[in-house]
């Protein structure tokens, strides 16, 4: 019996040899069977070795779909009063936190991706030097696209630059961001555990799974994951800041507002950090500092949204 795998962009059935998924077209990769180097679908020879290549591909008609299984969690809106992180653009600076006052209101849920990707494992053969280049194209492509929020489009091409290199932590890092911003929360997970797997150095894929957890809800897994990227990278604003938030949500505000006070220290421009600290002094009965954030908060900012929690966070302690 041919052997079969899944597509790794639509999750179909495909046979070893095809050369193309027979649902999305997607152009599969494959090692040679004398020298285990990589192939693509065009190779009529190997190019390490030399092997000639003798492709099956099977009758289209014959594949038949199995369409991939997003838990309902996946998609799911997040509870009143959790924040809500946001992963690394890019793998240069750290992202600007998301977590801010807690609050009863839900932020909106993010759409799942269309089609999105199942994690594949990386392969134990060496991967050439133009399938490297063809990958960092397609990576440089998904960094433009993820700046300006186009995530689903970043995710195809991050797909793309897996499929010819699936041996770079940061790819899956990246693509498993983009995932989580996209509401994909456990293919998401899976990305992330293939990077950590590839480089366990790798602070942005900590901090990236610990938003995951945290999205989830699974505090004390998110704190962890926070706990990794600081200790990789203790010069994060974000990772401090939302471990911070995850404190919080577990009840431990005096500790949270020594991460905060951190994250401050690293980066005191960012309006939505005074918010959470307000919102820890609030719960430790510090309502002078807290009331004091606040109207910081309100000098710091033009956006209405933030404005609005510090304005009715001030009359919440009688001081609007």
């Amino acid at each position: 019996m041919q052997q079969s795998f899944l597509c790794p962009r639509c999750n179909n059935v495909a046979f070893l040899g095809q050369r193309y998924c027979g649902f999305c077209d997607l152009a599969f990769l494959y090692s040679c069977n004398s020298c285990s180097s990589a192939l693509i679908p065009e190779a009529v020879f190997c190019g390490n070795c030399g092997t000639q290549i003798d492709w099956e591909e099977p009758a289209r008609q014959q594949i038949q779909p199995v369409l991939p299984k997003v838990p309902a969690s996946a998609t799911a809106p997040v509870q009143p009063g959790a924040h809500h992180p946001a992963p690394y653009g890019n793998t240069e600076q750290p992202a600007v936190p998301q977590p801010g006052v807690l609050s009863q209101e839900s932020p909106e849920a993010s759409p799942p991706a269309e089609s999105p990707p199942a994690a594949v494992v990386a392969p134990v053969y060496p991967v050439p030097a133009e399938h490297k280049a063809k990958a960092a194209e397609h990576h440089e492509r998904s960094l433009a696209l993820l700046k300006d929020g186009h995530y689903s489009l970043a995710i195809d091409e991050l797909s793309k630059a897996l499929q010819y290199d699936p041996s770079t932590a940061i790819i899956y890092m990246l693509r498993g961001g983009a995932l989580y911003k996209s509401g994909n929360l456990d293919m998401a997970l899976a990305d992330l555990d293939s990077a950590i797997e590839l480089d366990p150095n790798l602070a942005a894929a900590f901090y990236n799974r610990g938003n995951v957890y945290y999205y989830k809800q699974d505090f004390d897994r998110a704190i962890a994951d926070f706990s990794r990227a600081i200790a990789i990278e203790d010069t994060d604003a974000a990772a401090f800041h939302n471990r911070g938030c995850a404190l919080m949500m577990k009840g431990k505000f005096y500790e949270a507002i020594d991460d905060i006070n951190r994250s401050i220290q690293l980066d005191p421009k960012d309006p939505r950090v005074y918010c959470s600290r307000g919102s820890a002094y609030t719960q430790t009965g510090q309502t002078q500092k807290a009331a004091e954030d606040y109207r910081q908060v309100k000098g710091m900012t033009a956006d209405p949204a933030i404005i609005h929690k510090a304005e009715r966070a001030l009359r919440d302690l009688g001081e609007g």
